[in-house]
């Protein structure tokens, strides 16, 4: 056998010997505190956890209180009443209907 089949033999014992263990796991990569922690925003950490609880078949509730008075969110309101396509933060914790009504507001 030649010095370069034992150093292939070698590297790959030794590639498949070595166990490959994670640090963390799934379930700790998705709490809100990882992934604020990680760079993310507080949106995003909710947007998970929501996503984990559908998966669990859980009811999903907001993470974080809001932050803004109620003048603030009326504006809100009426701005994405008006534009649809504004991003909010309350996306995810109502239904989707397709016409709009009084209620929206």
């Amino acid at each position: 056998m030649g010095i370069m089949k034992r150093i292939l033999f070698l590297t790959l014992f030794a590639f498949i010997a070595v166990q490959v263990n994670a640090a963390t796991t799934v379930e700790q990569l998705t709490e809100p505190d990882f992934v604020i922690n990680n760079g993310y925003s507080e949106a995003m950490a909710e947007e998970v956890a929501i996503s984990k609880s559908r998966v669990h078949g859980k009811p999903s509730e907001p993470l974080y209180e809001k932050k803004h008075g109620r003048f603030i969110r009326f504006c809100r309101n009426v701005y994405g009443y008006l534009d649809p396509a504004q991003d909010t933060d309350e996306r995810l914790h109502h239904n989707i209907h397709m016409s709009p009504n009084a209620r929206d507001l």
